[in-house]
């Protein structure tokens, strides 16, 4: 998916048309200011506040802590980015702002925003990583609580949609009795797999901020007796052994070139007979020739906030096989089609 200019307007068809619009200055401008203004709606609480009804700028600045001015100014904004619908001084909400950004709603993105912006304060330091080369990871950083909730919780979101889909999609070879979530911390996946599977039996390695919030998650939804959680680094941590699903999911892209062999190793090493491997992360098609909008920026964007990479299926698929697995199969997610989904069998 790539973003575009939509026109509004006549006359905009042919600015647009001409081919005199400046489309690099207008996709950079206005792209960063829908961005931040969505940012900046969610988090000062504007969409929860007008779910409870239509409201004038100054009642929804005394509602959320603001000042009436700035708030109108805002309010205007998300109105023009069609967030917001404004009749006689008054705002309300879309019926797509009340699907996919209030926290009530069973669609709700509100967490997977909320990360954006621990997400963008990290990215903006772009020039800064690509002049050096000195990354710090972004998940070593001294971070307070309300990040790794943000973090998780927001990824949490993702797995609410795919989850299902994905689980529909892996085929393992016996009934799996235990699955190993690597770097799963929010749970979401393990709780689709228990959903499937009863008698399965879960742990997710994950770092402490991670645990602290997947733990919470997993009890909100029930399944605290079925998914149990260990704190540790993946990288060097012992795994264990004997589990018939091991999900490697976004995680592959957040180790170096030097670690992502070790990785499946480590995972052909802690599977059962006939156990199997379940990867999902940024799509990457490799070769010399143009890239996606995904395969591009993910690159540059696991680069500064991580110092890694993403890397072509070619090469995962390479260390999937060097680490003994076999029979590797690629599957297509709808909920999800900007990304590599595969499976492996020990």
């Amino acid at each position: 998916m790539r973003l575009g200019i939509i026109p509004e307007g006549f006359i905009d068809c042919i600015a647009l048309a001409s081919g005199k619009m400046p489309t690099p200055l207008v996709k950079s401008f206005w792209g960063v200011a829908l961005g931040r203004t969505l940012i900046a709606g969610t988090r000062l609480g504007v969409f929860e506040v007008l779910s409870e009804g239509e409201k004038t700028a100054e009642e929804v600045a005394q509602d959320t802590g603001c000042n009436p001015e700035g708030m109108e100014t805002l309010l205007n904004a998300l109105n023009g980015f069609g967030y917001l619908k404004r009749r006689n001084g008054r705002y309300s909400i879309t019926k797509q702002t009340a699907k996919w950004l209030t926290e009530s709603s069973s669609s709700s993105i509100r967490d997977a925003i909320m990360f954006l912006f621990e997400l963008w304060n990290d990215f903006s330091d772009i020039e800064r990583a690509v002049k050096s080369g000195k990354i710090k990871d972004f998940h070593f950083r001294d971070r307070p609580p309300e990040f790794w909730e943000h973090y998780i919780r927001g990824l949490a979101t993702f797995a609410r949609y795919n989850g299902p889909e994905i689980v529909r999609k892996v085929s393992p070879i016996k009934k799996p009795r235990r699955l190993l979530d690597v770097g799963g911390g929010h749970g979401m996946y393990s709780i689709a797999f228990c959903r499937k599977y009863p008698d399965l039996q879960v742990e997710v390695l994950d770092l402490p901020g991670a645990v602290i919030q997947g733990k919470r998650i997993v009890k909100e939804q029930g399944f605290q007796d079925k998914i149990q959680f260990r704190e540790g680094d993946l990288r060097v941590t012992e795994w264990g052994d004997d589990y018939d699903i091991i999900l490697l999911f976004n995680i592959i892209h957040n180790v170096s070139y030097k670690e992502a062999p070790e990785i499946f190793i480590k995972a052909y090493q802690a599977l059962s007979s006939y156990g199997m491997v379940v990867l999902l992360d940024s799509e990457h098609v490799g070769g010399e020739k143009d890239l996606s909008t995904t395969s591009g920026f993910n690159e540059l964007l696991f680069f500064v906030i991580n110092g890694c990479r993403v890397y072509p299926e070619e090469t995962i698929r390479k260390w999937m096989i060097e680490a003994g697995f076999t029979n590797l199969k690629k599957g297509k997610l709808l909920t999800l089609p900007m990304t590599l989904f595969l499976t492996g069998y020990k």
